[in-house]
C-alpha cells in the first residue's frame, strides 16, 4: 500500500487533549492527519511557516476577539488556510460572529459529528482551493510563454558604455522581469547577473570593446527582478550609442526549438522528469555507445556522485522534499558540464556523469569543483536553509577498459571509500593488479611504437594559438600522434607512458624535432612550441644534433620554443637550466608548460632562461567561477610580466574561460574552443 505524507494540521489551544481529540477524530474519518498543539496567537506566524497546516483549529471562549486576531495572522501568511472556531456552544448567532471574526465555521465539541463534519469539508475545500491555485499559476505561465513565442521576433537588446546600461529595450526590460527601461538604464550591467558569471562577462566587455571578441555567444546566468536565476546565452557586438562607442548585447530569438516531437519523446521516456537527467539503463546504453568510440584527444572518465549522510537531510525536510534537494544538486551538476558529457540519474539519490577533457588533472579539477560548489551552496527547502555535502568517485577509462560494468563497479567502489572517510571529497578508482596492467600494456605498445618509427608512421598535429592580449601572430603548439597498423591514428595520451617507461622518448623526441624544423621552413609559423620529454633534458648529446639540425634547415632564430612540464622542469632544474642556455645560442627560446601546479612555480621564472609560460590547464577548468582561481593566475600572470616572459593558457574550451583570461592578462590561449588540432604536415619530410 502507498504511504502518504500525512496532513498538517494546526489546534491553537491550552490543552492537550484537543489536539488529541482532532487527531483521533480525523483518523477515526480515513484522513492520515497530524495535530501540532500551539498554546498562543504569539506562536502561529512560526508554526504556519513550519508546518504549512490545512487546517486551523480555533478553541476559543470568545471567538469575535480570537478569531479576528488569528485571520490577521493567516492573511499575511497562510490566505487560503480554513480557520475552524471551537468553542462551548454554537448557536446561530455566535456562528455568525465566527464567521464575520474571520473563521468558515464555528462548531462545539459536544458536537462531535457537526465538528468532523465541518472539518472534512473545509479539508476538502482547501485542497480544491489550493489545487485551483496551482492550475491557474501554471496556465499563467502557459499564457506568458506563449506570448513569448509569438513575441519571439523581438530581440532582447542593451547598449552597455564602461559597464554602465544606457539602452535596453521592451524586451530586454521584460527578461528581467522589470516593466520599463528607466529601471535599468543607468544601472551597473554586472547588478544584474550571478556573480560566477561576473568574471566572465567583465573579461568579454573588455574583448568586445577592443575589436578582439571572436566568439558568437557567451552563456552566463542573469538574475532578474524577483532574483530568480535566468541562464541566458548572451551575443556581444560592438557598437556605437550617441556616437560613443557601446558593446550591444543581445538574446537572440532564433535558438533551436528543442521540443520537437522526437526530443519530447526521447526526455519522455529516457530522461528523469524531475532533473533532465537520463534514465539509469539510457545511460548505460549510452555510455556503452560512447566508450566503442576513441576519443579524438585528451582522457575520459566516469563520475559517481552520491550526497553524504543523506538520511539526514530527509529526517530534516521530509521524505517527499529530498527530491527537491536532488533536482537542486542536479542543476549544480549540469551548470558544470560541457555539451558532449552525458548525465544520468543512477537510482536513487546516484547521479553519474561520463565527462571528457584535455588530461587526468583537468578531470579530477573538474570534480573538485563539484564537491566544492555543493558544499557551498545554501539550500532553501520548505522554508528551511540547509547545506550537504558529496562524495565523487572518479574511474578513468583507460586502455584495459573494456566493459562498462567494470568501470561502474570502480567509480562506484570510488565513492563508497570517499563517504567511508567522511565524505566531501574526490577519490581515484584503484586498479586492480597494477603491475600486471603495465606489464601487458607495455608488452602491447613498444613494440607498435618501434614499428611506428620505423616505418614513419608518427604524424605532427598543430593545435593554432590565439592571441587575447599579446600582438597576433601565428603560432602553433606542436604534438605527436601515431599512426597503427589500420592506419588511424593514436592520440600521444595511450601510449607515451610506455614509451617512457621503456627508454623510447629520447628518440620520438628527435623525431618530432626533426619535422618540426621541417615544417617551419615550409611553413613558415612566427612562433613554434615543441614538447620536449625529461630524457631528453639529460641528454649530453642534443644540443650538438640541435646544431645540426638547425644549420641544415637554415631555421630563422626564434622560431621554435622547446617547452618541458613544470613538474620536470623542477625536477630536473640544473640540467634544464644548462640546455635551455645552450638552445639559446642557437637561437631556440625555452617554455614552461602545465604553469602553477606547483609549490614554487614563480621561483622557477628566476631561474630559467624562458620566453613562454603555460598556465596549467587543470586550473582554468573552473576558473569562470572561482574567484580564488582567478587571484592566483592573476597572480602568475603579474610575476610572468614582470620577467617579460609571455603566457599563454592551455586547453580553452569555453567562452567563458576565455572572456575570465582576457580580462587577467593573458597573452594567449589554446585548446579546442580556439580551434580543433589539425595534421598541418603529413609526415617528415
Amino acid at each position: 500500500m502507498a504511504q502518504h505524507q500525512p496532513t498538517p494540521v494546526l489546534a491553537l489551544s491550552s490543552r492537550d487533549e484537543h489536539a488529541e481529540l482532532i487527531n483521533r477524530m480525523l483518523r477515526q474519518a480515513g484522513q492520515a492527519a497530524y495535530c501540532q498543539r500551539i498554546a498562543a496567537v504569539d506562536d502561529l506566524a512560526e508554526a504556519l511557516r513550519r508546518y504549512h497546516p490545512h487546517l486551523l483549529f480555533v478553541f476559543t471562549p470568545k471567538p469575535s476577539a480570537d478569531i479576528a486576531a488569528v485571520a490577521a495572522v493567516c492573511e499575511k501568511i497562510a490566505p487560503i488556510l480554513p480557520i475552524i472556531a471551537v468553542g462551548t456552544a454554537a448557536d446561530e448567532k455566535q456562528i455568525a460572529t465566527a464567521i464575520n471574526a474571520g473563521a468558515r465555521d464555528l462548531v462545539s465539541v459536544a458536537q462531535p459529528k457537526r465538528l468532523l463534519a465541518v472539518a472534512l469539508r473545509e479539508l476538502r475545500s482547501y485542497r480544491l482551493e489550493k489545487a485551483l491555485r496551482e492550475t491557474l499559476v501554471s496556465a499563467n505561465q502557459y499564457r506568458r510563454e506563449l506570448k513569448a513565442v509569438m513575441a519571439g521576433s523581438v530581440e532582447a537588446i542593451a547598449y552597455v558604455q564602461e559597464g554602465i546600461v544606457v539602452s535596453a529595450n521592451p524586451a530586454w526590460v521584460e527578461l528581467f522581469g522589470y516593466t520599463g527601461p528607466e529601471t535599468l538604464t543607468g544601472m551597473p550591467l554586472m547588478d544584474h547577473f550571478d556573480r560566477g558569471s561576473q568574471a566572465a562577462l567583465k573579461g568579454a566587455l573588455i574583448a568586445c570593446a577592443r575589436k578582439q571578441w571572436t566568439t558568437d555567444m557567451l552563456r552566463v546566468v542573469a538574475i532578474n527582478k524577483q532574483g530568480s536565476a535566468l541562464p541566458v546565452e548572451l551575443k556581444l557586438e560592438e557598437a556605437e550609442f550617441g556616437d560613443e562607442p557601446a558593446v550591444r548585447l543581445s538574446v537572440p530569438n532564433d535558438q533551436p526549438v528543442r521540443n520537437e516531437p522526437e526530443q519530447l519523446v526521447v526526455s519522455a521516456v529516457h530522461k528523469d522528469p524531475m532533473t533532465g537527467f537520463y534514465h539509469r539503463r539510457q545511460f548505460i546504453d549510452l555510455l556503452t555507445e560512447r566508450l566503442e568510440k576513441n576519443p579524438a584527444g585528451g582522457v575520459r572518465a566516469l563520475a559517481y556522485i552520491r550526497p553524504d549522510r543523506f538520511a539526514e537531510v530527509k529526517d530534516e525536510v521530509g521524505p517527499l522534499a529530498t527530491e527537491d534537494v536532488l533536482i537542486k544538486v542536479a542543476e549544480i551538476i549540469r551548470g558544470l558540464t560541457q555539451e558532449n558529457d552525458i548525465c544520468g540519474r543512477f537510482g536513487g539519490v546516484v547521479f553519474t556523469v561520463l565527462i571528457e577533457r584535455g588530461t587526468l588533472r583537468d578531470l579530477e579539477a573538474w570534480a573538485e569543483n563539484v564537491v566544492r560548489i555543493v558544499s557551498d551552496h545554501l539550500f532553501q527547502i520548505k522554508g528551511k536553509t540547509l547545506s550537504i555535502t558529496c562524495t565523487l568517485g572518479l574511474s578513468e577509462v583507460t586502455a584495459s577498459t573494456n566493459r562498462v560494468d567494470s568501470l561502474v563497479l570502480d567509480a562506484d567502489c570510488a565513492n563508497k571509500r570517499g563517504r567511508q572517510r567522511g565524505g566531501n571529497q574526490v577519490v581515484l578508482a584503484e586498479i586492480s593488479d597494477e603491475s600486471t596492467r603495465i606489464r601487458r600494456f607495455d608488452e602491447l605498445w613498444v613494440s607498435r611504437i618501434k614499428a611506428a618509427l620505423m616505418d614513419n608512421r608518427f604524424r605532427l598535429v598543430h593545435m593554432p594559438l590565439a592571441h587575447l592580449n599579446a600582438k597576433p601572430r601565428t603560432m602553433f603548439d606542436t604534438v605527436v600522434r601515431m599512426v597503427d597498423e589500420q592506419g588511424d591514428e593514436v592520440a600521444a595520451a595511450e601510449f607515451i607512458s610506455a614509451a617512457e617507461r621503456n627508454g623510447l622518448l629520447k628518440t620520438i623526441d628527435r623525431w618530432v624535432i626533426s619535422s618540426s624544423l621541417a615544417f617551419c621552413r615550409e611553413q613558415k609559423p612566427e612562433q613554434l612550441l615543441v614538447k620536449l620529454s625529461k630524457d631528453s633534458v639529460t641528454d649530453s648529446t642534443l644540443v650538438d644534433w640541435i646544431a645540426s639540425q638547425v644549420e641544415a634547415t637554415q631555421l630563422e632564430p626564434g622560431k621554435i620554443s622547446l617547452q618541458i612540464t613544470a613538474v620536470h622542469a623542477a625536477q630536473y632544474l640544473k640540467p634544464l637550466k644548462l640546455l635551455l642556455s645552450e638552445l639559446e645560442k642557437l637561437g631556440i627560446a625555452g617554455a614552461i608548460e602545465h604553469f602553477g601546479v606547483g609549490r614554487n612555480s614563480v621561483q622557477l621564472l628566476e631561474q630559467l632562461p624562458v620566453r613562454f609560460i603555460k598556465i596549467d590547464g587543470a586550473i582554468l577548468q573552473n576558473i569562470a567561477t572561482n574567484p580564488a582561481l582567478q587571484e592566483e593566475v592573476r597572480s602568475l600572470v603579474e610575476a610572468a610580466r614582470a620577467r617579460k616572459i609571455e603566457t599563454i593558457a592551455e586547453r580553452v574550451d569555453q567562452a567563458s574561460t576565455m572572456a575570465v583570461l582576457f580580462q587577467l592578462g593573458i597573452g594567449y590561449m589554446q585548446g579546442h574552443y580556439v580551434h580543433e588540432p589539425e595534421v598541418v604536415l603529413a609526415e617528415r619530410a
